[in-house]
């Protein structure tokens, strides 16, 4: 079977089910941005890098819950607002994991498309 029978065969219900959740659960930077700008309190946004990292440069008005005090700290997470979750890059898994994390306990949470790396790539501020 060649990979384009295979794509022949996803049905366009499957394809929006998938799209539909997807777009449920991600946000993009420019979208990100907007929230930002008009002040949007409808989001806490969590930075899961490094604290060095998060000191060298990191989104306005994101806090630093680097992943590996996720338990510690996790009364710090919003219960009635979405808790956007980054970390460096598209590859970096560090929010997915977060954002696992954060949905298993109940959270409401979405990720950030491509983290820190696409944010800086659109040219955005950032702040130190």
């Amino acid at each position: 079977m060649t990979i384009t029978e295979t794509l022949k065969r996803i049905s366009p219900r499957s394809a929006f089910a998938y799209f539909d959740q997807k777009l449920k659960y991600e946000i993009g930077p420019m979208e990100l941005k907007e929230k930002i700008e008009h002040n949007h309190r409808d989001f806490q946004l969590v930075d899961v890098r490094s604290p060095e990292a998060y000191r060298e440069g990191h989104i306005p008005g994101g806090i630093s819950i680097p992943f590996e005090e996720f338990l510690m700290r996790s009364p710090e997470f919003s219960e009635d607002r979405d808790n956007i979750v980054y970390c460096y890059s598209l590859t970096c898994q560090l929010a997915d994991r977060a954002a696992h994390w954060l949905a298993e306990k109940g959270y409401p949470v979405k990720m950030l498309i491509g983290g820190f790396e696409e944010w800086r790539k659109a040219e955005l501020s950032v702040e130190k």
